[in-house]
């Protein structure tokens, strides 16, 4: 271990709680902006946003430096106003519904941190210390799982897209310059270290399939478009095809059908019909002259 040095574990940990305190920002901003919040889960965020109350309440019992405590009280909240934005673009909550649910998440997150902070500090003055690492083990496991509804949308859409990748690199950042500030404080906090870093991966994991999936997608879309050019381009080189075998036009006449063609089902005088009329005139004239000729 690294020795002690409380101006790098304070530094470290400043910047990685100003990191992980504004990350929630560019999402908030992209839902807010597209006014759509499809391919983001709202179950990650109301997952994460749940695991702060763990680990906020173990942070402040363990008496971790100041920013780092400070951390998870505005992810928290952060991540509880995106969620409140997925209630309200994808599910169709009104705005006043989506705003009482956050409010209520925001005094039960209050509530209960503070509770457990007393709770747990209680429990250490009487020489009970397995309720605080129990706290952190909770927020280990709810940080692993708030990502795999994430997962799941990106296997469904076979690429990444909602969940903005500026909140992924600034989390992963976060999570680096965290874990950093831990190996210079006395005593190492594994469970935290463990925490930040299962951070990094599994959000690097997202940034890495949005370089594979997502390149594979658009050349996916682009060839679906010319294959669908390529159905079109038939019909449309037929038409004068068509045209041409009903002589030169394909509008409708007053008789119903395609011009000079009566429509099926529809009786129609002869004479009436264009060229047939003028030819019977003619065959009757003909058999008239023959019959004069015979007398």
């Amino acid at each position: 271990m690294l020795p002690e040095n409380a101006v790098l574990d304070n530094g470290l940990a400043t910047i990685g709680a100003i990191l992980w305190s504004i990350q929630v920002i560019p999402q908030i901003y992209k839902s807010y902006k597209t006014k759509s919040t499809e391919g983001l889960s709202p179950h990650l965020m109301l997952i994460w946003a749940t695991a702060c109350l763990f680990e906020g309440a173990y942070l402040v019992s363990m008496r971790s430096s100041l920013p780092l405590q400070l951390q998870p009280q505005f992810f928290g909240l952060l991540g509880a106003v995106s969620w409140a934005q997925c209630l309200y673009y994808s599910y169709g909550f009104s705005q006043r519904k989506a705003t009482m649910c956050l409010l209520a998440f925001w005094a039960v997150f209050v509530g209960f941190e503070a509770a457990s902070v007393f709770t747990l500090w209680h429990f250490q003055a009487k020489g009970i210390t397995w309720p605080l690492p129990m706290y952190g083990y909770i927020t280990t496991v709810l940080l692993a799982m708030g990502l795999l509804p994430q997962y799941y949308e990106i296997w469904e859409h076979k690429e990444v897209f909602g969940i903005s990748m500026g909140f992924m690199l600034i989390d992963i950042a976060g999570g680096l310059f965290s874990s950093a500030s831990l190996f210079f404080h006395n005593p190492f906090d594994y469970i935290a270290c463990v925490q930040f870093m299962l951070v990094v991966v599994l959000d690097g994991l997202v940034v890495v399939l949005a370089l594979i999936l997502n390149p594979i997608a658009e050349r996916r879309r682009a060839a679906e478009g010319k294959d669908d050019d390529l159905e079109a381009a038939p019909s449309a080189s037929a038409e004068p095809e068509t045209q041409h075998l009903l002589g030169g036009s394909s509008s409708i006449s007053r008789y119903g059908g395609a011009e000079g063609i009566p429509a099926p089902g529809r009786r129609v005088s002869v004479a009436a019909v264009p060229h047939f009329g003028s030819v019977h005139q003619h065959h009757h004239m003909a058999r008239k002259n023959s019959a004069q000729g015979q007398n």
